[in-house]
Formats: structure tokens, C-alpha cells, sequence
């Protein structure tokens, strides 16, 4: 088995952001989880499959622990008290869920 370049690897860049942040000891559940999952991405060999299953719950532990731009952002709105530009608190698919209900709601 060849080995493979440490720059293809998705397990230390997730490391670095997780080093990254100011974490406490509630969030070590989540971080390892994190990495856990960034270690499976790399390791799997069907990239595809990994790519739809794993990276979306790669993404949710990473948002929740502030490790994205978006989490960043909506955590800088509420920190300063937000603003007409600040993250949205509810999720556009969320949003478009309760528009839905809304609409099935007013038809007689």
C-alpha cells in the first residue's frame, strides 16, 4: 500500500482548526467526534460515499463547535448584538419548512 501525502488528507486541517479554537472540556465529546470522522473520510476508499455521508456530519460537529465561517459569523452577530447582515438564528431550509406549514395553515 503506498502512502498517501499528508496534504491530501482531510484529518490535520480539521486537527489545526480544532487546535485552533478555545475549547473547554464540554466540547471534547464533539472535537474528537470531529476528528474521528475526518480520520474515517480519509480512510475510506470509496471517496463518493464518503463525501455525501460523512463530510454533511463533519460539517455539523465542526459548525457546532464554531469551525466554519458561517458559525464564526452568526457567534461575531450574537456577540455584538447582530444586525439586519447577521447570520439568520434559524436555518433557510427552517425557514422554508415553516413558510410551508404557514401556507398549509391558511387554506380553508
Amino acid at each position: 500500500m503506498a502512502l498517501k501525502n499528508v496534504d491530501d488528507l482531510l484529518w490535520p486541517a480539521v486537527k489545526r482548526s480544532l487546535d485552533a479554537l478555545e475549547l473547554t472540556h464540554e466540547d471534547e465529546g464533539a472535537a474528537t467526534a470531529a476528528l474521528m470522522i475526518a480520520i474515517n473520510i480519509d480512510a475510506h476508499t470509496d471517496k463518493i460515499y464518503a463525501m455525501r455521508w460523512l463530510m454533511p456530519e463533519l460539517l455539523k460537529y465542526l459548525t457546532e463547535l464554531g469551525a466554519t465561517p458561517a458559525a464564526r459569523a452568526a457567534i461575531k452577530g450574537r456577540k455584538t448584538g447582530g444586525g439586519e447582515n447577521a447570520p439568520a438564528p434559524v436555518s433557510w431550509l427552517d425557514q422554508q419548512r415553516a413558510a410551508v406549514t404557514q401556507g398549509r395553515a391558511k387554506r380553508p
